[in-house]
């Protein structure tokens, strides 16, 4: 199925960061990242989430992961004030784990007037068992618990007064202090990986963001899966179909190859061990690197595969994640080559391959 037009790019700002580092020199990194990705031609930039490690305590396994990075709705509000109406902005993607609807809703409404009406939520599950420690939430709860997050959420952004009843929220009459200014209420994006989580995502999302983790024909039966399942409940077909992918391109294929294995060895190694393994073992994991997990290589390899996301998939927007291990310079570097040669084969329409890259203007 070819498909063609435009995708959209958006960056997302936050990884994982060492606990040494300077956190004010962090968030200037961060404002010339989303800078440099808006003068690339990006039409996004959002922010991932992460909370305390909380209980986590070496063991057999090893030592837990002692990365952290900045909480990602103070991080949004903080760029938009630097970038104003030139991005549009999200969470790519903000975890339920200790989440209460009328506090998400408040701030949601908030930083949808903070970003002028440009802000969508993404939003998803969590998996992480010493973060919900961390909140007291029952882990093996937590898809009940998020469902009816979702449930309360949109009830909160689209109704003028709210009484609400469940297993884990319970609120009367709550009506918003804040108010959007998208109507009837900023996109609500819901990621999944799972078919438990795709019905979620059909049932309560404006879109599903579809995983990094998993592969091609995983993704295309979800896809179909999620179209399904909004036809059955008699909803509109979204516009837009987002997927979040890792991003290492180099001026030529074998500089990306070099450098990105020891990159995802560490990526599945470090989280192998608490809880993120894509095959449950960490070599298979790396060995699987081609089948599209990453976006790697030269700039006409991403060409093609991102190319390959929108005709199978019919992806719209990509969000691109940077490896932090990679380093500031070298994330500055991936996003000029984005610019002159990927973004641009992607404004409208069908990508181009220049042999010496694509060419054209940015968006």
């Amino acid at each position: 199925m070819t498909m063609g037009g435009r995708v959209n790019f958006g960056l997302v700002v936050n990884g994982d960061e060492k606990p040494d580092r300077d956190p004010m020199a962090i968030v200037a990194e961060q404002v010339t990242e989303a800078v440099a990705a808006r003068d690339a031609g990006f039409d996004a930039v959002s922010a991932v989430h992460r909370y305390s490690y909380g209980p986590a305590r070496e063991d057999d396994r090893g030592k837990p992961l002692t990365t952290w990075r900045m909480q990602p709705l103070l991080l949004i509000a903080h760029l938009a004030a630097h970038l104003g109406d030139t991005m549009r902005y999200g969470t790519g993607i903000l975890l339920s784990t200790g989440a209460h609807p009328v506090q998400l809703a408040e701030d949601v409404a908030t930083l949808d007037a903070m970003c002028n009406g440009r802000f969508r939520l993404g939003i998803g599950l969590g998996w992480m068992p010493y973060e919900f420690e961390a909140f007291g939430v029952d882990a093996t709860s937590r898809g009940r618990r998020f469902t009816e997050l979702l449930a309360a959420l949109r009830a909160l952004l689209t109704e003028d007064e709210v009484t609400f009843e469940g297993e884990f929220f319970r609120f009367e009459r709550a009506t918003l202090v804040a108010r959007a200014v998208q109507r009837p209420a900023p996109p609500i994006w819901v990621g999944a990986s799972s078919p438990a989580a795709v019905r979620r995502a059909a049932r309560y999302g404006d879109a599903l963001i579809m995983s990094a983790h998993l592969d091609l024909p995983t993704l295309v039966e979800q896809r179909k899966q999620f179209l399904a399942l909004r036809d059955e409940a008699s909803l509109a077909v979204p516009t837009q179909s987002p997927i979040s992918r890792l991003v290492v391109v180099a001026e030529d294929r074998q500089t990306a190859m070099t450098e990105v294995r020891p990159l995802a060895e560490k990526w599945y190694r470090d989280r192998g061990g608490w809880g993120w393994f894509v095959t449950k073992n960490a070599d298979d994991d790396v060995a699987l690197l081609g089948d599209g997990r990453w976006i790697v290589g030269d700039p006409d390899d991403c060409v093609r595969q991102i190319a390959r996301l929108r005709d199978e998939l019919g992806v719209t927007d990509v969000l691109c994640t940077l490896p932090p291990h990679i380093g500031h310079d070298r994330r500055m570097a991936t996003l000029r080559l984005l610019g002159e040669h990927v973004v641009p084969s992607f404004a409208s329409n069908p990508p181009v391959l220049a042999g010496n890259h694509a060419t054209g203007e940015p968006r």
